[in-house]
């Protein structure tokens, strides 16, 4: 990866871990102020909690590409490395689709359960994202057992299995 590539994903995952702890100041600032007033306390504390939800998704947003083109400096090159960064970024948004849904089912609860529909659709998104993921999982399971695992040195023993997967002769 060349050194414009790395400063400019170091620059993109430190903004986002800016824009994390700003929205956590934000919600901090405005349940803060909600309880101090008693005005909606419970809404505010709930919005609060949203936000704060949001602010976890995007740190790890920022965490991921970090380590994964930063640190790691790879470019997934075999199956596994990209089912697993895949599985990753996947997993993060699930838990903050379905996170999200569970305040906004309990913000509609206290209001109108006409609005029901928008929450409901949320967790029903969620749960199609991880019933797509364990199936990606699923089918994908294949082609990263087909391909062999890279080994350090290249060399094989008689059994004709890498040097770092031989198993020694007793």
């Amino acid at each position: 990866m060349t050194l414009f590539s790395r400063i400019l994903y170091t620059v993109i995952a430190f903004t986002l871990l800016a824009a994390a702890i700003l929205l956590i100041g934000v919600a901090v600032w405005r349940t803060a102020t909600g309880y101090w007033t008693g005005e909606n306390a419970l809404e505010t504390m709930l919005d609060g909690i949203g936000l704060i939800i949001i602010a976890v998704a995007v740190a790890d947003v920022g965490k991921f590409l970090f380590e994964e083109e930063v640190v790691a400096d790879r470019e997934l090159r075999r199956p596994s490395e990209a089912r697993g960064s895949l599985t990753k970024f996947m997993t993060i948004m699930i838990v903050a689709l379905s996170l999200e849904s569970l305040v906004l089912i309990a913000k509609t609860s206290r209001e109108t359960m006409g609005d029901i529909i928008y929450p409901a659709l949320l967790v029903f998104l969620a749960v199609t994202a991880m019933v797509g993921l364990g199936l990606f999982q699923k089918l994908s399971q294949n082609a990263t057992a087909s391909v062999p695992p890279d080994h350090k040195d290249g060399k094989a023993d008689k059994t004709g299995k890498p040097a770092a997967m031989a198993r020694p002769s007793s």
